[in-house]
Protein backbone atom coordinates (compact mmCIF):
# COMPACT_ATOMS: atom_id res chain seq x y z
CA UNK A 1 0.00 0.00 0.00
CA UNK A 2 1.68 3.80 -1.37
CA UNK A 3 1.48 6.31 1.45
CA UNK A 4 -0.19 9.37 1.75
CA UNK A 5 0.52 11.88 -0.88
CA UNK A 6 1.29 15.41 -0.17
CA UNK A 7 0.38 17.57 -2.21
CA UNK A 8 3.46 20.61 -2.99
CA UNK A 9 3.43 23.48 -5.04
CA UNK A 10 6.25 24.11 -8.35
CA UNK A 11 8.17 26.97 -6.55
CA UNK A 12 9.03 24.51 -3.78
CA UNK A 13 9.78 22.20 -6.09
CA UNK A 14 11.74 24.16 -8.25
CA UNK A 15 13.81 25.23 -5.69
CA UNK A 16 14.55 21.38 -3.94
CA UNK A 17 15.20 21.03 -7.94
CA UNK A 18 17.97 23.54 -7.44
CA UNK A 19 19.48 22.32 -4.42
CA UNK A 20 19.88 18.59 -6.23
CA UNK A 21 21.86 20.62 -8.77
CA UNK A 22 23.95 22.60 -5.98
CA UNK A 23 24.80 18.90 -4.51
CA UNK A 24 26.08 17.79 -7.47
CA UNK A 25 23.37 15.74 -8.46
CA UNK A 26 21.94 15.30 -11.95
CA UNK A 27 18.57 17.18 -12.95
CA UNK A 28 17.23 16.54 -16.67
CA UNK A 29 15.99 20.03 -18.15
CA UNK A 30 12.67 17.88 -19.12
CA UNK A 31 11.79 17.15 -15.29
CA UNK A 32 12.10 21.17 -14.40
CA UNK A 33 10.03 21.76 -17.73
CA UNK A 34 7.01 19.24 -16.69
CA UNK A 35 7.41 20.76 -12.85
CA UNK A 36 7.01 24.35 -14.58
CA UNK A 37 4.01 22.98 -16.19
CA UNK A 38 2.31 20.22 -14.16
CA UNK A 39 -1.37 21.00 -12.52
CA UNK A 40 -0.83 19.45 -9.40
CA UNK A 41 2.06 17.13 -7.92
CA UNK A 42 2.59 15.03 -4.95
CA UNK A 43 5.50 13.52 -2.87
CA UNK A 44 4.69 10.79 -1.34
CA UNK A 45 7.29 7.66 -0.10
CA UNK A 46 6.86 3.88 -1.67
CA UNK A 47 7.61 1.65 1.46
CA UNK A 48 7.97 -1.79 0.21
CA UNK A 49 9.93 -3.33 -2.42
CA UNK A 50 7.05 -5.46 -3.97
CA UNK A 51 5.47 -1.70 -4.49
CA UNK A 52 8.79 -0.39 -5.86
CA UNK A 53 9.19 -3.29 -8.35
CA UNK A 54 5.41 -2.57 -9.67
CA UNK A 55 6.56 0.62 -11.04
CA UNK A 56 7.11 0.61 -15.03
CA UNK A 57 10.15 1.28 -16.87
CA UNK A 58 11.05 3.19 -20.19
CA UNK A 59 10.36 1.09 -23.07
CA UNK A 60 13.14 2.63 -25.84
CA UNK A 61 14.99 1.05 -28.86
CA UNK A 62 18.75 1.41 -26.76
CA UNK A 63 17.24 -0.51 -23.52
CA UNK A 64 15.25 -3.08 -25.95
CA UNK A 65 17.49 -6.02 -24.25
CA UNK A 66 15.66 -5.30 -20.99
CA UNK A 67 12.24 -4.36 -22.50
CA UNK A 68 11.00 -6.21 -25.29
CA UNK A 69 7.82 -4.95 -27.20
CA UNK A 70 4.63 -6.30 -26.02
CA UNK A 71 6.46 -7.75 -23.17
CA UNK A 72 5.74 -6.28 -19.11
CA UNK A 73 8.22 -3.48 -18.18
CA UNK A 74 7.91 -3.26 -14.59
CA UNK A 75 11.26 -2.78 -13.06
CA UNK A 76 10.85 -6.66 -11.34
CA UNK A 77 10.10 -8.03 -15.29
CA UNK A 78 12.84 -5.85 -16.31
CA UNK A 79 15.56 -7.01 -13.93
CA UNK A 80 14.62 -10.34 -14.26
CA UNK A 81 15.87 -9.82 -18.15
CA UNK A 82 19.56 -9.57 -16.84
CA UNK A 83 20.08 -12.63 -16.26
CA UNK A 84 21.61 -13.21 -19.28
CA UNK A 85 23.89 -10.72 -18.65
CA UNK A 86 24.93 -12.59 -15.00
CA UNK A 87 23.32 -9.48 -13.82
CA UNK A 88 25.39 -6.88 -15.36
CA UNK A 89 24.79 -3.56 -16.60
CA UNK A 90 28.84 -3.49 -17.41
CA UNK A 91 28.26 -6.67 -19.42
CA UNK A 92 25.44 -4.84 -21.54
CA UNK A 93 27.06 -1.77 -21.90
CA UNK A 94 30.07 -4.18 -23.25
CA UNK A 95 27.88 -6.08 -25.65
CA UNK A 96 26.99 -3.13 -27.93
CA UNK A 97 23.99 -1.40 -25.69
CA UNK A 98 26.27 2.03 -24.26
CA UNK A 99 22.70 3.45 -23.05
CA UNK A 100 23.67 1.20 -19.78
CA UNK A 101 27.48 3.11 -19.10
CA UNK A 102 25.06 5.34 -16.64
CA UNK A 103 24.16 2.20 -14.92
CA UNK A 104 27.43 0.96 -14.59
CA UNK A 105 28.67 3.44 -13.06
CA UNK A 106 25.64 4.03 -10.92
CA UNK A 107 25.81 0.31 -9.72
CA UNK A 108 29.37 0.21 -8.59
CA UNK A 109 28.69 3.30 -6.71
CA UNK A 110 25.30 3.09 -5.20
CA UNK A 111 24.20 5.24 -2.23
CA UNK A 112 20.64 5.68 -1.01
CA UNK A 113 21.70 8.88 -0.10
CA UNK A 114 22.49 9.96 -3.88
CA UNK A 115 19.43 8.57 -4.94
CA UNK A 116 16.99 11.33 -3.47
CA UNK A 117 13.37 10.62 -5.53
CA UNK A 118 11.78 9.61 -8.95
CA UNK A 119 9.63 11.46 -10.79
CA UNK A 120 6.36 9.25 -11.75
CA UNK A 121 3.42 9.98 -13.53
CA UNK A 122 -0.01 7.57 -14.81
CA UNK A 123 0.29 4.76 -17.02
CA UNK A 124 -1.26 5.57 -20.15
CA UNK A 125 -3.84 2.83 -21.56
CA UNK A 126 -1.11 0.51 -23.51
CA UNK A 127 1.43 0.60 -20.31
CA UNK A 128 -1.37 -0.53 -18.61
CA UNK A 129 -2.41 -3.53 -20.94
CA UNK A 130 1.31 -4.30 -21.69
CA UNK A 131 1.98 -4.32 -17.64
CA UNK A 132 -1.24 -5.09 -15.64
CA UNK A 133 0.32 -5.16 -12.38
CA UNK A 134 2.19 -2.07 -12.83
CA UNK A 135 1.07 1.24 -10.69
CA UNK A 136 3.25 3.95 -12.50
CA UNK A 137 5.41 5.14 -14.91
CA UNK A 138 9.16 6.59 -13.95
CA UNK A 139 9.45 9.58 -15.93
CA UNK A 140 12.50 10.75 -14.70
CA UNK A 141 15.30 8.51 -12.48
CA UNK A 142 15.03 5.74 -15.32
CA UNK A 143 18.70 4.96 -14.68
CA UNK A 144 18.93 4.95 -10.92
CA UNK A 145 15.63 2.67 -10.53
CA UNK A 146 16.70 0.19 -12.73
CA UNK A 147 19.84 -0.22 -10.50
CA UNK A 148 18.31 -0.13 -7.29
CA UNK A 149 15.88 -2.93 -8.36
CA UNK A 150 18.77 -5.32 -9.54
CA UNK A 151 20.36 -4.38 -6.46
CA UNK A 152 17.01 -5.71 -4.00
CA UNK A 153 16.04 -7.95 -5.95
CA UNK A 154 19.70 -9.70 -6.44
CA UNK A 155 19.97 -8.92 -2.63
CA UNK A 156 22.84 -6.67 -3.09
CA UNK A 157 21.46 -4.98 -0.31
CA UNK A 158 17.89 -4.47 1.57
CA UNK A 159 15.18 -2.04 -0.09
CA UNK A 160 14.48 1.61 1.70
CA UNK A 161 11.76 3.44 1.53
CA UNK A 162 12.02 5.86 -1.25
CA UNK A 163 10.50 9.32 -2.18
CA UNK A 164 8.75 9.99 -5.37
CA UNK A 165 7.28 12.93 -7.30
CA UNK A 166 3.68 12.49 -8.98
CA UNK A 167 3.37 15.01 -11.68
CA UNK A 168 -0.42 15.42 -12.99
CA UNK A 169 -1.69 15.30 -15.98
CA UNK A 170 0.40 13.12 -17.77
CA UNK A 171 1.29 14.65 -21.04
Amino acid sequence: MLATMVKVDPPELLARLERRQQSDLHVDDRLVQEVQRSEAMYLFTIPTEREYLRLVWQSIADTRPLTPVGSPRTLGHCVGRLQPYDWSFRRLADEGHPWFVTCVAIDENFHYERFDWIALVMLNEHERNESPSGTYYIFDGVHKSIVLAKQVLRRELAYEPIEALLLTPRR
